[in-house]
């Protein structure tokens, strides 16, 4: 598994390392091809109008006239100009400066005609070329530009918005965080203007393999904090990840991946940013046979769609297992479970008889949901108490799986969605899940109990607070001033101090290293981030006690402080004096 740790340097804007020369990431000119492209189709048509335009003037200048006193004339080309503009613009008739002789009157009726026809002719090729799929597609690229530059917030380029880019991006838009959209498809650009998301979303059309879309969904901009490949191309997000490793190196890249080949190739350039769905889930199944308690507790905190503790079951290391799937999923499965020493026999799917007589699990892992959900059905058949996993592509069949009873569903999108949102949005917990891996029962259980008796069955909400002048000015000032503030003074009840809020701390990373399930005496400092897991109405509480200093004071030694200018002089004396009382042994 990858080292948590490395994931912390999302939460810097800006990476510090410096680079050891400057790179140019490359980026297309569309604003200069929206220039090229309208010119070189209107040429001809101006050139049309301009030549008969022209013409048409110089002959209104030779045309003799005569004034109002009889006297021979002929117009001045200013005179000439303006009679061709108005007549040209269809603005309206007039004859300047005096009325037309005949020869005039000639004149001008052909140039009618000619500027008309002149006229409509660019004004035909005007509408074809806006109609034309060519420009709207330059002129989507030029605006997509130009929101990405006039961006002044951190963002997320999401390469690929199928099925996990729209989940992730969802979660994003939730938590306030801005992301840019790459699509090769048109139709998923499209659902991201449709979709009900806060901000507005930057999205184009293109290939994220291809450096320059990189460049142009901003890159290169100094606010971008992170890049997520998406896609179902595993090639193209190794592109991806080594556009980002080579031109941006200090910009964080995550990327999906089911190939074992290329997930090596993206591990040389970005170690902790690969999720492989397959492999990731087998190693959340191994840890279901081996330790559920651990399972348990991760599937309860990581957002469970049943806002509920999972159920648990205890004996699913006490038989064999059959995988029936195919060999990119199922290879990837059937190593994760032998490693762990469970036997494991492998089915053809396109096989008669499943032998699951004394099966524990079964596994229904094939690329297409009906075959998947009618290999259940025969394994629920053959073995009414054998533990049921069934891999889910769509949810076209998602009635069908209920119907079913499945104990576990499989979707790589959502597992995927789940992790890349816990390594972007919340690495401190990561961090904390990683480390739950690797624990035994008894910590688990120990952890579970914890919580639940903090913070109630349901699962609990989670958020990091940053002890910094930024984030928690008011806590951050205490520090400052050489005062001390514990963990356990900080998740008091700012009403009521003798009362804990529905909290609990479950990661302190400071200077980098993480302190697991710290203990409530454990003294704060500077820039420490603490993850808290509880109560919606806890949480807003200590984002608000981040901000009021009296509140600290009073969480920390108890005194209920003045929070008028003038209450506080009136009690200054008295302060001081209780004090002194207390200073004296």
């Amino acid at each position: 598994m990858p080292n948590p740790l490395q994931l912390f340097s999302f939460w810097t804007r800006r990476s510090t390392k410096p680079r050891p020369k400057p790179i140019r990431v490359p980026t297309t000119d569309q604003t200069t091809e929206v220039i090229f492209l309208f010119m070189r189709r209107m040429r001809a048509p101006f050139i049309v109008v301009i030549t008969n335009f022209s013409i048409c003037t110089t002959g209104l200048i030779l045309m003799p006239g005569v004034d109002a006193a009889g006297n021979p004339y002929r117009l001045t080309p200013f005179d000439a100009f303006y009679q061709m503009t108005i007549t040209l613009t269809t603005v309206g008739y007039s004859e300047v400066p005096h009325a037309f002789s005949y020869p005039q009157r000639m004149w001008l009726s052909i140039s009618i005609y000619l500027v008309v026809i002149s006229w409509a002719f660019a004004v035909g090729v005007f509408f074809s070329l806006i109609n034309d799929t060519a420009f709207q597609d330059a002129i989507a690229a030029q605006r997509f530009r130009r929101q990405v530059q006039r961006m002044v917030e951190p963002f997320v380029i999401i390469a690929g918005y199928g099925q996990a880019g729209r989940a992730v991006g969802a979660e994003l838009d939730e938590h306030g965080r801005r992301f840019v959209v790459i699509d090769k498809r048109e139709s998923r650009v499209a659902a991201v203007v449709s979709a009900q998301l806060s901000s507005d979303v930057p999205a184009i059309e293109g290939d994220c393999a291809i450096p320059p879309v990189l460049g142009v969904a901003g890159l290169a901009h100094r606010d971008c904090e992170g890049v997520l490949a998406l896609t179902d191309d595993d090639d193209a997000n190794l592109a991806v990840v080594m556009t980002v490793a080579l031109l941006r190196p200090e910009v964080p890249v995550f990327a999906r991946c089911s190939d074992p080949t290329i997930q090596a190739r993206i591990e040389r350039f970005s170690p902790a940013g690969i999720i492989n769905p397959g492999d990731r889930f087998g190693e959340y199944l191994a840890l279901s046979i081996h330790r559920p308690i651990n399972h348990q507790l991760l599937r309860w905190l990581m957002d469970n769609e049943e806002d509920q503790l999972p159920p648990l079951r205890r004996d699913l290391a006490a038989g064999r297992w059959v995988v029936c799937a195919d060999p990119e999923f199922g290879g990837e499965v059937v190593r994760d479970l032998i490693a762990s020493g469970v036997e494991v026999d492998v089915a053809d799917p396109a096989g008669g008889e499943l032998d699951l007589a004394d099966a524990i699990g079964f596994i229904a892992g094939t690329s297409n949901d009906t075959t998947n959900i009618a290999i259940a059905e025969q394994a629920r058949l053959a073995n009414a108490d054998v533990y049921l996993v069934v891999r889910q592509q769509t949810d076209a069949k998602k009635a069908l799986l209920d119907a079913l009873e499945i104990d576990s569903v499989y979707i790589a999108t959502e597992l995927v969605a789940r992790e890349m949102l816990a390594r972007t949005l919340n690495p401190v917990f990561w961090s904390f899940v990683e480390h739950a891996f690797g624990r035994d029962e008894a910590w688990a259980t120990e952890v579970r109990d914890h919580l639940q008796k903090r913070c109630g069955r349901r699962t609990p909400k989670r958020d990091v607070i940053v002890l910094s002048p930024e984030r928690a000015p008011a806590i951050a000032d205490w520090l400052q001033q050489g005062h001390t503030l514990t963990l356990g003074d900080l998740i008091r009840r700012p009403d009521d101090r003798e009362v804990a809020l529905p909290l609990a701390a479950l990661v302190l990373l400071r200077d980098g290293t993480p302190t697991f399930m710290p203990a409530p005496e454990t003294a704060l400092t500077l820039d420490d981030q603490v993850l808290l897991v509880g109560k919606p109405d806890g949480l807003s509480q200590i984002r608000e006690i981040c901000h009021y200093p009296t509140t600290v004071e009073y969480l920390t030694t108890g005194r209920d402080v003045p929070l008028t200018w003038v209450w506080s002089k009136l009690t200054a004396r008295s302060r001081r004096a209780a004090e002194s009382r207390s200073a004296t042994p």
